[in-house]
């Protein structure tokens, strides 16, 4: 394992202040990580007033850090894992919300989503079983304390986590069983977020309105317990409203929505590429047909060559795929780079192009 020192990358901004990279993974801290750890010094460290102030502030921090280190152990198992199926770590993030890892998973199957998943909060099983173990041999109050703390933290994030419902890694395996029954992974996404829903209900119900019936009062854990509880309704939402448009995505196919192209000469007459009923692209410099002749409202010189009026499209937006390939290809591309043209091509060569009014008309039918 190795680290470095926090340096400022531009292309890795907007996630915090990056604390670590091990592994050639950048580890970050991200500022709301800081407000989770002010409410854990708040609720530790008052009973040690006013006659050891900073013993409770220094046991507070300490366990601030402890669930640091939890969270981090969690999320190191998921990037440990992904690595073991070869699939490229992204970065790591610690945040209020606990922490997440993002990796590419692009070779992800149900079984490998499952272990990945799974790997975080067994992890903190591990962990709170160590710490536990410790404990019953171990001496002095803080020690004690501390250690106490490791197994109430790394025992709730493992229980936590396991809970069978998207956002959460229990969702995941969901997912993936889901995927591997049906063969459709948006499916699984689909049940596993219905699941999170479900878990948010009984949550809810469970810590504020059974204590309500029962004739107590709410305490101030009542709003974590709702923070929570919408952090894992808006992650469960999301998972099914993502499953059901990939679904309607994977239905649409290119052969669809395309519309015909013609590939003309970059020094042909503006006026031949107007005269023609399909739409015209030309090859830049390196042969790629990005050159593509787009309807600017602005009156064009008729004999001027096509190269000096055409919109160079990103490479993004040149995806190779055949009629018969669903669109999310071209979806992707389009999200990716902000613009609403994609030219198709089949082994490099441009045969049609589809426009976001196309796909948009399609998914209305769907």
């Amino acid at each position: 394992m190795t680290t470095r020192a926090p340096e400022h990358q531009p292309e890795e901004s907007g996630h915090g202040v990056r604390i670590a990279r091990v592994g050639g993974v950048p580890v970050y801290l991200a500022p709301s990580w800081f407000l989770i750890a002010a409410v854990i010094v708040a609720i530790v460290a008052p009973p040690y007033f006013p006659e050891r102030p900073g013993a409770g502030i220094a046991i507070g921090v300490t366990q601030a850090l402890l669930l640091l280190v939890s969270v981090l152990v969690h999320e190191a198992a998921h990037a440990v894992t992904a690595r073991a199926f070869r699939m490229p770590v992204i970065r790591i993030v610690a945040n209020v919300w606990g922490g997440h890892t993002s990796f590419e998973a692009g070779r992800s199957t149900p079984g490998r989503l499952a272990a990945i998943a799974a790997a975080g909060p067994a992890a903190n099983a591990a962990l709170a079983v160590a710490a536990w173990l410790f404990l019953l041999g171990a001496s002095g109050h803080l020690t004690s304390a501390l250690l106490s703390g490791l197994v109430i933290i790394n025992g709730s994030l493992a229980v936590l986590n396991f809970l069978p419902g998207l956002p959460l890694d229990g969702g995941q395996v969901v997912e993936s069983l889901v995927w591997k029954a049906t063969g459709n992974r948006n499916r699984g996404s689909v049940v596993a977020g219905w699941c999170g829903r479900v878990l948010t209900v009984l949550l809810v119900l469970w810590f504020c309105v059974r204590p309500l019936a029962q004739g107590q009062q709410l305490g101030f854990d009542t709003i974590w317990v709702l923070l929570i509880g919408s952090v894992l309704w808006t992650g469960a939402t999301q998972s099914i409203r993502r499953g059901q448009a990939l679904s309607t995505i994977q239905r649409v196919r290119l052969g669809s929505v395309a519309k015909p192209l013609t590939v003309l000469p970059g020094a042909t007459p503006v006026q031949v590429a107007i005269d023609l009923e399909t739409h015209v692209v030309t090859l830049d410099d390196r042969g790629v047909p990005c050159l593509m002749l787009l309807d600017t409202g602005q009156e064009l010189p008729a004999w001027a060559p096509l190269s000096s009026v055409v919109t160079r499209l990103p490479d993004q937006n040149v995806v190779e795929a055949s009629p018969d390939d669903d669109v999310e290809a071209v979806v992707v591309a389009m999200q990716e780079t902000g613009v609403g043209t994609v030219v198709l091509t089949n082994g490099g060569r441009a045969y049609a192009f589809v426009d976001g009014p196309a796909l948009s008309a399609a998914f209305g039918h769907n």
